[in-house]
């Protein structure tokens, strides 16, 4: 990473990368310690990034034992990849509720015919990632603009 500022991302721009990805690779750990690296919808949403599963999966298994998480997504040529911990929230308030929702809407509704309704995230469970760092940069100007977050 450089040392200096020039180039470097912005906290808004990190969020529109956030916002706007479409896929998240979410990496966990298994009992042995061997990572675990899962592909994943899901939704930014004040600052933490939301995503559904079954807890009976591999991967939420692995997160109920350890909350440990690392994850990634990209627009375009920018990207990120961050760390933080995840915990199972059993009905959000019914503003993020609609958030999610309206975000899963318009990143998978019209290629995955998939539009939840928000009162599926007030009354079941979702996944609640809090980051502690996040590193973003854009490919183009890898050098200059690789910008760390720490929370």
């Amino acid at each position: 990473m450089s040392e200096s500022t020039r180039g470097m991302l912005a906290w808004a721009d990190v969020e529109r990368i956030l916002s706007g990805g479409r896929f998240y690779w979410i990496s966990t750990t298994d009992a042995d310690g061997r990572p675990h690296l899962v592909q994943q919808w899901g939704a930014w949403v004040d600052d933490h990034l939301y995503f559904e599963g079954s807890e009976r999966t591999h991967w939420a298994q692995n997160l109920a034992r350890d909350a440990r998480v690392a994850f990634g997504t990209q627009t375009g040529t920018r990207a990120l990849f961050g760390q933080g911990t995840v915990d199972v929230v059993r009905g959000v308030t019914a503003d993020i509720a609609k958030r999610i929702a309206r975000q899963y809407a318009t990143k998978y509704g019209r290629t995955f015919d998939y539009r939840p309704k928000a009162e599926k995230y007030e009354k079941e469970h979702v996944f609640r990632a809090t980051p502690s760092k996040i590193i973003a940069f854009d490919v183009k100007h890898f050098t200059a603009s690789g910008t760390r977050f720490t929370f």
